[in-house]
């Protein structure tokens, strides 16, 4: 019975810890999720800024799902084109307030805003915002945007 009774405790210790490790196993990933994605979205408005359309289209699932600040639904093919057509020139696109929530493994959405600043196509200095919300999806090891809902923010009165 004294052999019983360590052993016991031992046993009902490690089961107690276990719930714990593996709680903090999973923060620690959420927290890679978390700053990857953040890189992922960062990069994203660099791409736009360069019109580098394969970097992005790189980061984009082929079966994406969208919708652009006018409200329209686009696929990556189409996102993608508009973003080669865009008329405007960016000197500067800024990502803030990111918000990224993990709901498992492999699926995360990022919200947040971002600011671009440039000329529009007769050269006129703009200045535009947008609020967000991504949806990504770890896929053979890669994580892929499978949706986006953009809107352009309006200037306070």
């Amino acid at each position: 019975m004294k052999l019983l009774t360590p052993l016991l405790a031992i046993t009902l210790l490690g089961l107690a810890a276990a719930p714990c490790a593996h709680a903090q196993e999973n923060a620690a990933d959420s927290s890679a999720v978390q700053a990857n994605l953040k890189q992922m979205e960062d990069a994203w408005v660099k791409a736009l800024v360069n019109k580098d359309s394969a970097a992005v289209g790189n980061m984009i699932a082929d079966d994406f799902a969208g919708f652009n600040p006018d409200g329209k639904h686009v696929s990556k093919s189409q996102l993608l084109d508009e973003m080669k057509k865009d008329p405007n020139t960016l000197s500067s696109a800024t990502n803030d307030n990111m918000d990224v929530h993990v709901y498992g493994p492999n699926l995360a959405t990022v919200s947040g805003t971002t600011t671009e600043k440039g000329k529009d196509k007769a050269g006129k200095q703009v200045t535009r915002s947008y609020v967000w919300v991504d949806t990504w999806m770890e896929r053979n090891g890669k994580w892929e945007c499978i949706a986006e809902g953009v809107m352009e923010s309006r200037k306070k009165k």
